[in-house]
């Protein structure tokens, strides 16, 4: 049996990525500060999250779990490109920082360790605290830049990850101490899979009305001087697309930068993702508005109604950003649960499918 430790455990994506890579993985406790991440938590696994600040905890009550693996998904907002960028100096980055320190003081340190943020991290002051712990209590580290495109899933989501083994282990492509690679470890020389279409990641049966993106919304959007320089930021795919863009916790709440909208009634024109429009079920080519100049905006036939009517424009259903994220079908969320509390949830979460690559990486020592 693989013994587990789940910091900042979220609605439990690390989890599914132990147990898809490791059979014998058991999760022996999570920790968590957020009550309803928890509920929705314990809702799947069974197990529920101690809420306890993480760098409050000792060295002796981390030796008592004897962990074989901790995983790590420390809070991002630190190192975003839309935060403050204040890194090690904001009092979110203070609880990683400290439990960095209590591995010195541990008997019994975990073999593996993998810590997920956003990409940015790569660059801040914590990242080089983190390489100097582990290089000082003698892990070997190698460290990536992964999205799930390059795993054939059309959803772009580039993560940092940096994988560590305690010494004498090897990785099975040694590196030596700290790199950035760009892409997932040991993808073959057949290169990544073939992306698939957003079809394959959609509920075949839905209530559009629940998901609609209301003419309300919209015209409030196009409204004012800066509306041409607001729809070069909403991003508008189709079913047959192959890429999304990443979905964030303020999903539904505002277009701009938050997450693919999806006009479900169309097909892209021939030229793939660099198209300028769509073709509606009636064979009507409509302008893809978040691709169009002030000149063109000026010069369209149809007014942004009529092209949304015919598009049957909405939002992702959290399930669907669910699929894109990787998680089973089996993950559900409990009743009480809203839809908006949903998709700030799944923002906050990763790709199961990346971070299960890379366990299967990290525990295999290359023997």
């Amino acid at each position: 049996m693989m013994r587990c430790l789940e910091f900042y455990s979220g609605i439990g994506g690390l989890h599914y990525s132990l147990v898809g890579a490791r059979k014998d993985a058991v999760v022996v406790a999570a920790f968590d500060v957020n009550p309803l991440a928890n509920a929705v938590y314990e809702y799947n696994h069974g197990l529920r999250p101690i809420p306890k600040d993480i760098g409050s905890l000792s060295a002796r009550a981390l030796d008592a779990y004897r962990a074989d693996t901790w995983v790590l998904s420390p809070p991002c907002q630190p190192y975003t490109r839309q935060g403050h960028q204040r890194g090690s100096e904001d009092p979110r980055a203070e609880s990683f920082i400290k439990l960095l320190e209590k591995l010195e003081g541990l008997d019994h340190k975990p073999k593996y360790l993998l810590v997920e943020n956003v990409v940015g991290f790569e660059e801040s002051a914590t990242r080089s605290h983190l390489a100097e712990t582990m290089r000082r209590n003698g892990y070997i580290t190698q460290e990536f830049l992964v999205s799930p495109l390059e795993l054939g899933i059309p959803y772009s989501r580039a993560r940092y990850f940096c994988l560590a083994k305690l010494s004498p282990a090897r990785f099975p492509d040694p590196s030596g101490d700290f790199r950035v690679a760009t892409g997932p470890p040991l993808a073959g020389d057949a290169g990544p899979p073939t992306r698939a279409p957003l079809r394959d990641y959609l509920l075949p049966e839905l209530d559009y009305a629940s998901y609609d993106v209301s003419s309300q919304v919209w015209s409030g959007c196009l409204a004012g001087s800066g509306a041409r320089r607001y729809l070069g930021a909403v991003d508008i795919v189709s079913p047959l697309s192959r890429r999304c863009c990443c979905f964030t916790k303020s999903y539904s709440r505002y277009l701009k930068g938050t997450g693919s909208l999806i006009a479900a009634n169309a097909v892209p024109l021939e030229g793939g993702a660099g198209s300028r429009g769509f073709v509606d079920d009636r064979g009507l080519v409509h302008i893809h508005l978040s691709k169009v100049s002030p000149e063109d905006r000026e010069n369209l036939e149809k007014t942004d109604d009529e092209i949304l009517d015919r598009l049957v424009l909405r939002y992702f259903t959290p399930r669907e950003v669910a699929n894109l994220h990787s998680f089973p079908q089996s993950f559900g969320f409990p009743d009480q649960v809203t839809k908006k509390q949903r998709y700030s949830l799944l923002g906050n979460s990763l790709s199961v499918a990346v971070v299960t690559h890379l366990l299967e990486y990290l525990f295999d020592d290359g023997a």
